[in-house]
């Protein structure tokens, strides 16, 4: 059953389907994310609904998206996210050193460092983490992440977590999944393909993963970026208004965020767990979201701005069916009775952009352009 807000939805424009990688920045690619915004979305929502030198929120950064193509756009980007996998990648995009040969002398640097540090006991890393590696090569990974760590090189970490696991020679691990971590040995056993259980270099895997990066144009201003960190929005605090809000909240019950991230994670926070469970898995928790974002966001945006959600729409999933841009969006003018809807556009995702077997979950996705009176 169609809800009012889908009812009076507008199809999202032709041009939104079509992927114009000469147009998108090549650190849209730095590493891989669940659930990823298409950059050309984001590119003409803040077009049609930010100026230049507007200061934009994003208070759910994912895997930097909109606050890459608010810099580039000549915006002025705050971001946060909760999660520290997508918080390393929003800043990463957002650092990214000013060319090839920069990001290639700091990573001998890194590299030159991390050789020194002490090694890692076995018992010190989880069983599940070790069956991804050969042990040599889960050392010298590990203390590189540690000396990117130590130097808050959020850039290289992302670049060395971009490669971490898949069962292409270019990458880490033993043969593995590349989005989703789960290891393939069925499909390539270890007697049968003996070369693809081998320690691998760190050096020529990185040194090859800037150049790819760097092929294309890299630059962002920094004086663009006003902050950038990790940060639940319940205790979201600014010192400013923000012209405009430009943000896609975690779709209830829809990605799993942790778990599909969790080898990453575990190079970030050493007390990732295998499995952990979503803060939006329950429908009274994805409310707490909302109402948080209502309390401590919305009071930031300016009269008369604009606050644009992409919000995951007629999700089902674990036996539940619901309609979270309606739920949304009823809670938010509850909180702010001025809030009026200015456009909303339907997108029907791909199954190329889902991340379930089988494109369960979310299939669409509806665009609330609101206007803060």
């Amino acid at each position: 059953m169609a809800t009012l807000l889908a009812a009076t939805a507008e199809p999202a424009p032709l041009a939104w389907k079509a992927s114009d990688v000469a147009a998108d920045s090549r650190l849209h690619q730095l590493a891989p994310y669940i659930g990823k915004l298409k950059p050309v979305i984001a590119r003409q929502l803040l077009l049609d609904f930010t100026d230049r030198d507007d200061v934009v929120l994003d208070c759910f950064s994912g895997s930097g998206t909109v606050p890459l193509e608010a810099a580039l756009l000549g915006r002025r980007v705050l971001a946060f996210d909760t999660n520290p996998y997508a918080v390393t990648l929003t800043r990463a995009k957002l650092e990214a050193p000013v060319s090839l040969e920069a990001a290639a002398e700091q990573l001998v640097l890194r590299l030159t460092a991390a050789q020194e540090r002490p090694r890692y006991a076995e018992e010190e890393i989880p069983e599940w983490v070790r069956k991804f590696f050969h042990p040599e090569t889960l050392q010298n990974a590990l203390r590189f992440a540690d000396e990117c760590l130590a130097q808050d090189d959020q850039f290289l970490l992302a670049c060395l977590l971009s490669i971490l696991h898949h069962q292409r020679p270019g990458f880490l691990s033993y043969p593995s999944s590349h989005l989703v971590p789960y290891l393939r040995d069925r499909k390539f056993p270890r007697d049968a393909y003996a070369e693809m259980y081998a320690e691998r270099a760190l050096l020529p895997r990185l040194e090859a993963k800037l150049r790819r990066t760097y092929k294309g144009n890299c630059l962002v201003r920094r004086d663009r970026v006003l902050q950038v960190g990790q940060r639940d929005v319940a205790t979201l605090a600014l010192d400013r208004e923000v012209d405009a809000i430009v943000t896609s909240p975690p779709y209830m019950n829809a990605l799993d965020y942790v778990r599909d991230n969790r080898l990453r994670m575990w190079f970030l926070d050493r007390s990732t767990a295998d499995y952990s469970p979503e803060p939006t898995e329950k429908q009274g928790q994805s409310d707490a979201i909302t109402a948080a974002f209502a309390r401590n966001a919305l009071k930031y945006l300016k009269s008369g701005g604009h606050c644009v959600l992409i919000v995951g729409e007629t999700v089902l999933r674990k036996r539940i069916t619901s309609h979270p841009a309606e739920r949304m969006f009823a809670k938010l003018v509850a909180e702010y009775p001025s809030l009026r809807v200015k456009q909303v556009i339907e997108d029907e995702i791909p199954d190329v952009r889902r991340s379930r077997r089988k494109g369960a979950a979310t299939k669409r996705e509806l665009i609330l352009v609101l206007e803060k009176a």
